[in-house]
């Protein structure tokens, strides 16, 4: 996915990334896991694993000649990305947090891709709005601000689909297949 945003702009718009983290705890992959749906954060009212939230701010004048452009238009973008930590990795079982960790760094590449999508959108936004040029600058101003309303739903699609395609490779990921697995045993043994 990080290939098709490369190409989408040579300026990339001004950003920060601060990363938060939560704490979990547990001593098995599945008290890890639950501990996680627990205190995990929540991503438009579901629980997620990890989040990333993204503040806007945009810069720029109206200038008037000829016709009205808007200059100097510039989006920062601030990150934060919110990830889960556990209090004490050393009392998983050595295979146990293995997984822990190849899953912690897929949670995190995770959402790092979903601000490259942001920054794709808003490279994508910056170039669109810079080459507005209307007849009165109150036309400059509202055609900036339906290409500001378009590109965010498009990107918000964007940040769907991701999620979606991203949701097997989560299933599958060794340390959820773990915690899947066994809970299966366990009920499946209860059951019986």
């Amino acid at each position: 996915m990080l290939a098709f945003w490369a190409g989408v702009a040579s300026a990339k718009p001004a950003q920060s990334t601060r990363y938060t983290y939560y704490t979990i705890r547990g001593d098995t992959a599945a008290k890890v896991y639950a501990s996680m749906m627990k205190r995990g954060p929540r991503v438009n009212g579901a629980k997620a694993y990890a989040s990333t939230l993204a503040t806007t701010t945009q810069n720029g004048k109206l200038s008037q000649g000829a016709y009205c452009r808007i200059e100097d238009y510039r989006l920062k973008l601030d990150f934060v990305i919110r990830l889960p930590k556990i209090k004490n990795e050393r009392v998983l079982p050595p295979a146990e947090r293995k997984r822990w960790q190849q899953f912690s760094a897929f949670l995190k590449v995770h959402e790092e891709t979903h601000r490259e999508i942001w920054l794709g959108c808003a490279a994508d936004l910056e170039r669109q709005v810079k080459a507005i040029k209307a007849k009165s600058c109150s036309e400059a101003d509202r055609k900036a601000n339906q290409l500001w309303e378009g590109i965010r739903a498009a990107c918000n699609k964007k940040h769907t689909a991701f999620d979606i395609a991203e949701q097997k490779r989560l299933m599958k990921h060794p340390f959820v297949k773990l915690v899947y697995n066994r809970s299966a045993a366990t009920h499946g043994a209860g059951a019986q």
